[in-house]
């Protein structure tokens, strides 16, 4: 059976996702809602909670602002299980995680086969260059939606110590399954359309609270960064990329810093002021 965890920032989620669960997920399963409508839970919390209500043994992670587009995928992910070296199946996710505290989507190399819908304009997203038959290895899942065996969290947990808010929970959990040794995947026998706009990183505080777990993600996994997984490119390739996204990281610490504000208001006062 599996086990579908949502997070609701309601006490009960859209009733179109319901259905395209029920009729379309075509096997044995059960919904388990948190209800978050008082932003009182992490969703490491949340899906903590949700782990223990949960009887299935597969358990599928999911955001409310999905719709599941395709028939039979319960029983499709079921059979990728059957591969006892995969850990994890999402439907998004990037083959390559710096030494840096970048999020995932900053990688170029992403495989993923989902739609997203911005404010009604649908985008068939397809990249799969680096998938072998119906998957593909990688760094990390995106937390839009994936599914882990519930068996793993005999070892394994969203980590509740480390942070807090609502981001970061997808890579840290990829790599707490790839150091029990699993293999982390993404998969195109199930197409999710995500109903989300790109408007959110011009969003100041929701960007503050990203980078903030950003730093916690990489002073946790430090050591085991950077971390690559499904690419075939030459190690000089992969080393230059590392390099870059570490430039780009302490230019952006650089342009953030009260000297850099200092030294532009010392240039350009009347410029400066008028922002």
């Amino acid at each position: 059976m599996i086990s579908v965890i949502i997070c609701s920032r309601k006490n009960n989620i859209p009733t179109k996702l319901k259905q395209s669960i029920s009729e379309q997920i075509g096997c044995d399963s059960e919904l388990v809602i948190i209800d978050n409508s008082t932003s009182s839970r992490s969703i490491f919390q949340a899906y903590n909670e949700g782990v223990k209500r949960s009887k299935g043994d597969i358990l599928c992670f999911c955001h409310e602002d999905i719709l599941f587009r395709s028939n039979n995928w319960g029983a499709l992910i079921q059979d990728l299980f059957s591969d006892e070296t995969i850990g994890a199946i999402g439907v998004i996710g990037t083959h390559f995680l710096p030494k840096a505290p970048m999020y995932w989507w900053c990688s170029p190399y992403i495989s993923q086969y989902s739609i997203n819908n911005d404010k009604g304009i649908s985008t068939l997203n397809d990249t799969r260059d680096y998938f072998r038959g119906n998957i593909a290895d990688v760094a990390a899942v995106d937390g839009v939606c994936f599914f882990i065996p519930k068996s793993l969290f005999q070892t394994i947990r969203f980590d509740v110590q480390t942070f807090s808010g609502f981001h970061a929970y997808d890579m840290d959990i990829s790599m707490q399954i790839q150091k029990l040794g699993k293999r982390v995947c993404v998969t195109d026998v199930l197409t999710i359309e995500h109903f989300w706009s790109e408007d959110s990183f011009q969003n100041q505080s929701y960007m503050a609270k990203l980078d903030a777990n950003m730093e916690l993600f990489y002073n946790k996994w430090k050591d085991s960064l950077p971390i690559v997984r499904g690419l075939d490119e030459p190690q000089i390739v992969i080393d230059r990329l590392n390099n870059l996204c570490i430039q780009a990281y302490e230019a952006k610490r650089v342009r953030q810093s009260k000297a850099y504000r200092l030294g532009r208001f010392l240039l350009k006062p009347f410029k400066f002021l008028k922002k």
